[in-house]
């Protein structure tokens, strides 16, 4: 057996997955301590000497756990983020939100005018999970001063830990917050990642395997929970032509979009993902 059909014997067995035979390479790779790259490139040569680690973390894989979790860590805007089963583990189509959000932020300096470059942009990030979004913020704009909120504690110290590992002591302040209630000041850009999954949904991914928290997937009955209450609650913490971006689900976008318009909310516009789905909505405010 060469590895090639060991990785898609495995491949096999994932079905739920999107991408089964990637999820192998990583899983065999993690298990032999080699990088990714290297067992693409043993592809063809007989598999010897397969960790039994493999096998399982491959079985663990069958029961819908994911890659990120199995490993204890995910790739994310070019940077490897700790994650457990107390944190989503972050998503590639999140990493457009980090694009808007460095996007906005540079225009918002701009507009500012002479010598706005000069003055540190204030960022919140809300329901920071892993940290993910705000570590990858502050590690691009490192002049700019970033707030990451969550309202679990063992999440932030998740958060902490990467923010520990990846960026210089102190670039962000954290805040145990369930969204505004501790938050204090304006912001110029405020971003999030909510809960976006509707209950009935999140109940099902759970009971299928998924390891992360349901309290980082559950947004309510129809997953609008949290994206209603930051659009409705988000222009008092925002300053003048400061910016809000959210994440969530296609579908829910033009619900989004209207409520923007409903809060007084201007220049409206949307991001899309890799896949071509709009991912991001955002607006100004002021």
């Amino acid at each position: 057996m060469t590895y090639r059909d060991l990785l898609l014997e495995a491949a096999r067995s994932f079905p739920s997955s999107e991408t089964p035979f990637l999820d192998a390479v990583l899983l065999l790779a993690f298990s032999m301590d080699l990088p990714k790259e290297k067992i693409l490139a043993m592809l063809s040569d007989r598999a010897e000497n397969v960790p039994s680690s493999f096998h399982g973390m491959a079985a663990r894989r069958r029961r819908g756990e994911s890659v990120a979790h199995i490993r204890g860590f995910r790739e994310f805007f070019g940077r490897e983020f700790l994650v457990d089963d107390s944190v989503l583990s972050p998503r590639q189509d999140t990493e457009v939100l980090v694009e808007a959000a460095l996007e906005s932020g540079d225009a918002h300096q701009a507009a500012i005018g002479p010598g706005g470059e000069r003055r540190p942009l204030s960022v919140l990030d809300i329901c920071t999970g892993s940290g993910a979004v705000a570590v990858s913020i502050a590690a691009e704009r490192p002049h700019w001063r970033v707030t990451a909120s969550d309202v679990s504690p063992v999440a932030l110290e998740i958060a902490e830990k990467n923010a520990r590992r990846l960026l210089p002591p102190h670039s962000i302040d954290f805040v145990e917050s369930d969204l505004f209630s501790k938050i204090e000041g304006t912001f110029d850009l405020l971003v999030a990642n909510p809960p976006y999954v509707c209950h009935a949904q999140a109940e099902r991914l759970i009971a299928g395997g998924w390891k992360d928290p349901i309290l980082a997937l559950d947004g309510g009955i129809d997953g609008m929970q949290f994206v209603r209450a930051i659009i409705m609650g988000g222009s008092e913490f925002l300053s003048s032509n400061g910016v809000l971006l959210l994440e969530m689900d296609s579908p829910q976008i033009p619900e989004a979009l209207a409520l923007f318009e409903k809060e007084g909310f201007c220049d409206i516009r949307t991001w899309k993902d890799l896949a071509g789905r709009t991912r991001v909505a955002g607006a100004h405010h002021g």
